[in-house]
């Protein structure tokens, strides 16, 4: 099949790409500026020319190249500290993709993320596993509790960015006009790269050890990267239309994934407990409109939470604080997806994350 990828030469995008030459796919791949194009081209992607930020040009630019399938993996919002107006562009960029796909055996397969399930729990664990039938979004009660004291600008504004992204889950899949699919990834990690790892690692080479908020008991469901390109590629070929898909192999703590940086440093295994503030890494400035807020009604809150503009830094320490507990067996069963990799730990400690600047 023709296969368009959006974000193909980014950490996960560029391994679905990859996976899908692997399987004799004709693969594209969206490029901005002419350093993309000729990464692209020098991996064996054809390049097309267009912007995800901008919607006009991409709808064109989709058009133009006429794929089979469209791989969005890009994300503004990602990028952008889950902001909730930059996770709106990311709406408004896929309704010009599913504008731009006019033959109905054309699929738009899109890139969400565990972090829709993600709750604020103070370092704690929580009990409850989601699966790809879970109702969204979730209830602010449900995502902070009164008991995790998260400050309420922060919950606004997370709340307003997740509702961003699982009403942009909504139009793929209630789309008619095509065969629209929903990825939600959990915790990736593998050659090296991640979005929250190195945050871990680069936050433990600053302060001597990794540290983690409260006690560490924070869990996140986790994939490697290969065995992720891999439920890309079965995405594309054989999933139904409406289909949601969760990318997860197993559950990890943040407290043992500090060890593990830990151990990969040469330090001790005791770990840091951090406080939500130093997760997020903010300025001074920063800090005070956050904790000048923090008696705000959460009616109030919601209001001014679209304007809270945190660094995009401040987005893995958001993600890295919330519990993010998804399951995959009715993906593994729809696909016939048999994920191998479990070595998070392991990689960590001492493979493709050891000895990185």
């Amino acid at each position: 099949m023709r296969v368009l990828v959006t974000g193909a030469t980014g950490y996960i995008g560029s391994a679905a790409a990859k996976a899908l030459l692997k399987r004799d796919h004709q693969v594209l791949g969206l490029a901005r500026s002419d350093r993309s194009a000729a990464t692209l081209r020098h991996r064996g992607v054809e390049p097309v020319r267009g912007d995800f930020g901008d919607p006009g040009a991409l709808g064109g630019a989709v058009a133009a190249a006429d794929p089979d399938v469209v791989v969005s993996v890009a994300s503004l919002g990602a990028s952008a500290g889950d902001n909730p107006v930059s996770f709106a562009r990311d709406r408004d960029a896929l309704r010009a993709i599913q504008g731009a796909l006019a033959r109905p055996d054309q699929a738009l397969v899109f890139t969400s993320g565990s972090a829709v399930f993600g709750v604020f729990s103070g370092g704690e664990a929580t009990t409850a596993v989601y699966n790809e039938d879970s109702s969204l979004p979730l209830p602010v009660r449900t995502l902070a509790p009164s008991s995790a004291g998260v400050y309420p600008l922060l919950v606004a504004g997370f709340a307003q960015a997740m509702a961003a992204r699982v009403e942009t889950e909504r139009i793929v899949l209630d789309h008619t006009g095509s065969r629209g699919i929903v990825i939600r990834p959990g915790l990736v990690y593998g050659h090296g790269g991640s979005y929250d790892i190195p945050t871990i690692i680069a936050r433990a080479k600053a302060r001597g050890r990794a540290g983690h908020l409260g006690s560490g008991a924070t869990t996140h469901s986790y994939i490697h990267l290969d065995d992720l390109a891999e439920l890309y590629c079965l995405a594309v070929e054989r999933a139904p239309a409406g289909a949601t898909l969760h990318g997860v192999v197993g559950d990890i703590t943040q407290r043992k994934l500090a060890q593990a940086v830990n151990r990969m440093l040469g330090t001790d295994e005791q770990t840091d407990s951090l406080t939500m503030i130093e997760m997020l890494g903010m300025n001074a400035g920063e800090r005070f409109a956050l904790t000048a807020t923090k008696h705000l009604p959460l009616n109030m809150s919601r209001k001014i939470g679209s304007l809270f503009s945190p660094p995009s830094s401040v987005g893995s320490g958001i993600s890295l604080s919330l519990d993010k507990r998804i399951s995959s067996e009715k993906t593994r069963r729809l696909l016939g997806w048999t994920p191998k990799r479990t070595d998070i730990l392991a990689d960590i400690e001492s493979g493709s994350y050891a000895g990185r600047p």
